[in-house]
């Protein structure tokens, strides 16, 4: 419809009406707004307060035309001219521009419509008396004002949706227009516009407009859209069954949700007949009677009809999703874009003011970082290994896959889910991001927490623990994960106490370092939802405080977060990407979903979803995000924005600490507790093989427990990085259902996926012509090299002894478990001499006692570090400097020679004694 059309007909509808407004209209208005302005009282205040809400007033065809451009497009990497169209953004408003006409809808559905949403739809002036009554007693009486159950008309929601808060943009969602709290002022300007609109507009109008615009779930706008998704059929053609149906829906979409709510087998699993429809029940199918039991109250049917119609069998067909990428686009893509339009790097015309509405509306073009071929080669790999973990018994039917690229900080592959379109399992849920939901990473966190120990308590790898495993704190028990956690490993190293993932030595790690100082090491690393007294998923704030525990996964992560800080390590503590412009809150103005309510809960929820969003963070946080935008386009192909080439950067924590962290990360022979090294992707060492070629990395496991044993397992990590790629994997259920664990069955599998995954990830890249894919790491410069230190006694604050250990290009085990010669001197010493692999420091001794070494402990770490290492040939296994992983070289490189007593052609000096 052109705007000189809209235009005639609304001026020839304002030559009818009357200038000013009607005196019942004053007088309702005023009732409504007496509790909150009784000074307002008098006529001629109510009379302009009335007008003054009405001259905002934009009829609704006019104020479509305003922001009415087309729908938002959203491509991968390739962008619209040779990459692939993921989909776009919701855009209810391109429905009321195109309305499937009301005669084109059932009457079943439009009586089924009016006796949920407004009885009195047909006779009032576009507010519900009823309802608003209602509305008043529970504000204002009760004192419950944004916490009542609301009043509104079928108007009253068009209102809402079109003027109040337009930009719905997770039509899923009940709380979707919480961003316009329920106050006075919104209330008044509601009924105002909504008596305005009736003046302006016929009921059957209003009506078309509303069924064309309300979110019937699965992102169906409009009940054609629905009735097609749902039954494969037009509106028109609704049966009384399925039209109550869609009419209770909308009041809470998940909760009513036809395809979750099922007939299930003993699998849990929704029976699908020849079609591969379901059959509906449960909730919705206690919500679609209820609402057949209103039309026979409110006479829009028989007693008769709605029994035949409750005994209908209802059919649904499973989803049809039209987005490729849905995930990534509404919890990445679109976030962004709005972020970017309040900056101003993405102009809105004359008229509109929100950049939502606008960012869904403006007919973009948008190039993002998303490589579509890879993502979708995630997915598939991910459920080959998730059948293959049933098999094996692990329990667990989903998993998730992030990569970012550490170089330029972008976002190459988002694999939310093995299905997004399936949605029948509550095990998979495909319609939740796993990647930004609230997970606990387990011992995948555990980097963060080494590398604040090097940082704040300048410690090195070969820094030593006592690891009594069982540790008792404060009535729970700290144990080791393998022989049930009852064997102690004695004195151990903080290399092989990482590398074998032990919690003893984590802990007393995160003890020593300061949990508060751990969480800021987590904030420079890209995590941004840890703090003490911090719920990221707004809960309760109050209730979350974070203690040395925090060293064994418990703290609340995404996984997407997760990635980015294997990126930062993999760039020695560098954080790339792009400004974030996201708005930082304090901590005392955020609320709790749990313990508020009224206008507090409300805005709650709002913190919640714009949390979830990435658009409010906390202090303290990143200010540098991941590259999800590459390009956008105007709809005439006109360019308005194009990433930097030049992207962001920051050196968030000394990349010497980080070297010292890779050093252990990428070394498989650190790992001789648990896993290994490993000769191909299909075995459980760590290490991961592209084209037969090992290639250097860093990686790390985890396990989350569950919530009532330590035995029990939630979900099991693995995330890792070489130089081309950082990545993430999640391996659970979505409901939060156990995995199985005691056997290892679902942690086996996450390391199997994440390492064919990073193999043929990295296959992709060599296929492409990417160069460089097996490159070493670079050293730190020289003045950033960090120096392990063991001090002298004096400069030391607990007074313990000390040395000064210069780190040379090799770790303090060999790969063949013997001793590595390290040239250790005294300050002031200029002489060298080897050190015994376990050396002392002031972490090794507990209270007043001393700790010696002893010949055992020697002999039984040497022993285990042989077992670790048993792929002695070139092959199998790769010397492993501290500065990173590198293939096999003759032993006798220049820079491996030093300059040590008796060190000539292969003679090696016998042990001596550390003096005191």
């Amino acid at each position: 419809m052109s705007s000189l059309i809209v235009r005639r007909r609304l001026q020839e509808r304002r030559a009818h009406r009357s200038s000013g407004a009607a005196p019942w209209l004053v007088a309702l208005v005023g009732l409504f707004a007496f509790g909150a302005i009784m000074a307002a009282a008098a006529a001629g205040a109510l009379f302009g307060m009335y007008n003054s809400y009405a001259h905002d007033y934009v009829p609704i065809e006019e104020k479509l035309l305003q922001r009415a451009v087309g729908l938002t497009t959203i491509y991968d990497r390739g962008g619209p001219d040779s990459g692939v169209e993921l989909g776009s953004l919701t855009n209810p408003d391109a429905q009321l521009l195109e309305p499937v006409p009301l005669e084109a809808i059932s009457p079943f559905m439009v009586n089924a419509t009016i006796s949920t949403e407004d009885n009195s739809f047909w006779d009032n002036p576009g507010i519900n008396f009823t309802g608003l009554a209602r509305a008043a007693y529970e504000n204002y009486v009760k004192n419950e004002f944004g916490g009542g159950t609301g009043g509104s008309s079928i108007t009253q929601q068009l209102i809402k949706n079109v003027y109040i808060c337009p930009s719905i943009t997770n039509s899923d969602d009940p709380t979707r227009c919480v961003t316009a709290e329920r106050t006075l002022d919104r209330k008044l300007r509601e009924i105002v516009y909504a008596v305005e609109l009736t003046r302006d507009y016929t009921k059957e109008e209003i009506l078309t407009w509303y069924l064309n615009q309300i979110s019937y779930a699965d992102r169906y706008i409009g009940v054609e859209a629905a009735s097609q998704g749902y039954f494969r059929k037009a509106a028109k053609d609704l049966t009384l069954g399925e039209a109550a149906l869609l009419a209770g829906v909308p009041q809470f979409p998940t909760q009513y949700h036809p395809r979750y709510n099922c007939v299930r087998g003993d699998d849990e699993k929704c029976l699908l007949d020849a079609l591969g429809r379901s059959t509906l029940a449960g909730e919705a199918k206690v919500r679609q009677e209820a609402v057949l039991d209103l039309m026979v109250i409110h006479g829009r049917a028989t007693a008769e009809e709605a029994a035949a119609a409750k005994l209908e069998e209802i059919k649904v067909f499973a989803a049809s999703n039209p987005l490729k990428a849905e995930a990534w686009i509404d919890n990445q893509v679109e976030p962004r874009l709005v972020r970017m339009c309040k900056a101003g790097l993405l102009p809105m015309p004359k008229g509109v003011e929100e950049c939502t509405a606008w960012v869904h509306s403006a007919g973009y073009k948008v190039t993002s970082t998303l490589d579509w071929e890879a993502t979708e080669a995630a997915r598939l790999l991910s459920q080959t290994k998730i059948a293959e973990g049933q098999a094996a018994g692990c329990n667990c039917f989903n998993a998730a896959i992030v990569t970012i690229e550490p170089t330029t900080g972008e976002i190459i592959v988002y694999s939310p889910n093995i299905d997004p379109t399936y949605r029948s399992d509550k095990r998979v849920a495909g319609d939740i991001d796993q990647l930004s939901e609230i997970n606990q990473p387990g011992s995948s966190f555990k980097p963060a927490v080494y590398l604040n120990w090097f940082d704040t308590q300048n410690k090195a790898p070969m820094s030593f623990f006592w690891d009594t495993s069982p540790l008792a704190v404060e009535g729970t028990e700290i144990t080791n994960p393998r022989n049930d956690g009852k064997v102690s490993e004695g004195l151990i190293s903080a290399r092989a106490a990482l590398g074998g993932s032990q919690n003893v030595g984590a802990f007393r790690a995160a003890q020593e370092g300061g949990v508060d100082n751990v969480i800021e090491t987590a904030k420079k690393l890209g995590i941004t939802t840890l703090e003490q007294h911090f719920d990221p998923t707004f809960g309760n704030h109050q209730a979350v405080t974070y203690g040395a525990s925090i060293a064994t996964g418990g703290a609340n992560i995404r996984a997407v977060d997760m990635a980015y800080m294997d990126a930062t390590i993999a760039n020695m503590g560098k954080m790339i990407g792009t400004k974030s412009y996201a708005e930082y809150v304090p901590l005392k103005d955020l609320k709790n979903t749990a313990t508020d309510i009224g206008a507090d809960y409300d805005t709650a929820v709002r913190q919640a979803i714009e949390f979830q969003r990435g658009n409010i963070r906390i202090p303290g946080t990143r200010e540098i995000d991941p590259v999800v935008v590459l390009e956008v386009r105007d709809k005439d192909g006109g360019l308005v924005y194009r990433e930097p080439d030049k992207r962001e950067s920051k050196q968030t924590i000394d990349a010497g600490s980080v070297w010292l962290l890779h050093s252990i990360m990428s070394d498989c022979t650190a790992r001789f507790i648990i896993w290994g090294c490993g000769g191909s992707n299909n075995d459980l060492g760590l290490d991961f093989y592209s084209g037969g070629v090992k290639i250097p990395s860093g990686v790390k496991t985890g396990t989350q427990q569950g919530p009532l044993k330590a035995s029990d397992t939630l979900e099991t990590w693995m995330t890792g990085y070489s130089r081309h790629a950082a990545t993430a994997v999640w391996v659970g259920n979505a409901n939060n259902e156990l995995v199985n664990d005691r056997s290892f069955a679902s942690a086996n599998a996450t390391v199997r996926l994440w390492k064919n995954w990073m193999g043929s990830y990295h296959e992709l890249l060599a296929s492409r012509g990417v160069g460089g894919y097996r490159q070493r790491f670079q050293r730190p410069p020289a003045e950033e090299r960090r120096t392990a230190q063991l001090r002298e006694r004096g400069d030391r604050p607990d007074g313990g002894p000390g040395l000064q250990v210069l780190r040379t290009d090799r770790d303090e085990l060999g790969a063949d478990g013997r001793e590595v010669r390290l040239p250790v001197r005294r300050e002031g010493n200029r002489h060298a001499k080897r050190l015994p692999r376990h050396g002392r420091d002031a972490s090794a001794v507990q209270g007043n006692e001393e700790v010696r070494e002893t010949a055992g402990i020697q002999t039984r770490t040497r022993e285990r570090a042989r077992q670790g290492a048993r792929h002695t040939d070139c092959a199998d296994r790769q010397e492993h400097r501290a500065g990173g992983a590198f293939d096999c070289e003759p032993a006798n490189r220049e820079d491996d020679q030093h300059d040590v007593p008796g060190d000539r052609d292969g003679e090696r000096p016998e042990p001596e004694e550390l003096e005191a």
